[in-house]
């Protein structure tokens, strides 16, 4: 880092930090732009101020002009992050003496309720989408994707023909992140994707393609219209397709299957991520079956 003043303010300290991420840390420019709205807002809610004059009090009208804007705990945590992350940053690289950045305390998340629908209100869904059109076959072999795999939206919508093994009921695609993984079918999905191709033609590269005459790959916003669109008509409650992936972790969570498992079929890097969704979903009655099964210790007597 290049030496810089004892004394700088909040923007210019703002500034050389975002540099840092950009240049050091490679961060994703999405991640650069919400720094820099969080770094501008304080600025405008305590002003800019010399770093090293920043101190609780100051924090503390920061967390007030949160609390005034209603913004969520989530939000309020995150944006708190980048700020403690901004005083490590002048603490450890530009060598300031500012405030410790421990004193800047987070709000405590709520854990989050993982919301999904149970195997019988799947099937109920499923059976409910007409599928005699075009429309409503994409959808059947949409929803079967989502759900036999446990994707997210996006890496449905990008995923092409030339990816499934047909045979061996699994694909390779790029994930969050950029990250290779194996997904699986099932017999009733890929049954689904093949009734939806064979009516509209294998000959174009996506497996969902839009309905124009152009043939390109199905739009996210229109795919998520679509899934809109069918929840209401099925008279079920209201959903998005992240909760299917939810559900499909749910499901298999319930039937036994080991949290790294799951991991992996998620795809998430850690398995922290995964814990922290779906730890603590079974009720006690099947906690006590699962123990039962588990711990079967019969022959030990």
């Amino acid at each position: 880092m290049p030496s810089v003043k004892q004394s700088i303010k909040i923007s210019e300290a703002g500034r050389l930090y975002l540099d840092y991420c950009e240049l050091e840390l490679e961060m994703k420019p999405s991640s650069i732009y919400e720094y820099t709205k969080t770094i501008k807002w304080t600025v405008d809610a305590i002003g800019d101020l010399e770093m090293k004059k920043v101190n609780e009090e100051h924090i503390a009208e920061l967390k007030k002009g949160y609390n005034e804007r209603g913004l969520m705990p989530t939000t309020k945590a995150h944006n708190l992050s980048i700020i403690r992350n901004l005083f490590r940053f002048c603490d450890n690289e530009l060598r300031l003496k500012v405030m410790d950045a421990e004193k800047i305390k987070r709000p405590k998340i709520p854990k989050r309720k993982v919301d999904y629908l149970t195997e019988e209100e799947l099937k109920r869904f499923f059976d409910s989408i007409r599928s005699k059109s075009m429309r409503g076959l994409r959808f059947k072999a949409f929803f079967s994707v989502l759900f036999s795999t446990g994707c997210r939206i996006s890496e449905v919508l990008n995923l092409k023909i030339q990816d499934i093994d047909f045979e061996k009921k699994e694909a390779m695609i790029i994930g969050k992140g950029d990250k290779q993984r194996k997904i699986y079918f099932t017999d009733w999905s890929i049954e689904c994707i093949k009734d939806y191709l064979e009516k509209r033609e294998y000959k174009h590269k996506f497996v969902f393609i839009g309905q124009s005459k152009k043939h390109a790959k199905w739009a996210r916003g229109d795919a998520e219209q679509s899934f809109r669109t069918f929840v209401r008509n099925s008279g079920m409650r209201k959903f998005t397709p992240h909760t299917v992936r939810h559900s499909f972790a749910t499901h298999l969570l319930k039937k036994g299957i080991g949290i790294g498992h799951i991991q992996v079929l998620l795809g998430h890097s850690d398995i922290q991520t995964t814990s922290r969704h779906y730890l603590g979903i079974l009720s006690d009655e099947e906690a006590k079956a699962a123990h039962e099964k588990g711990m079967n210790m019969e022959n030990w007597i």
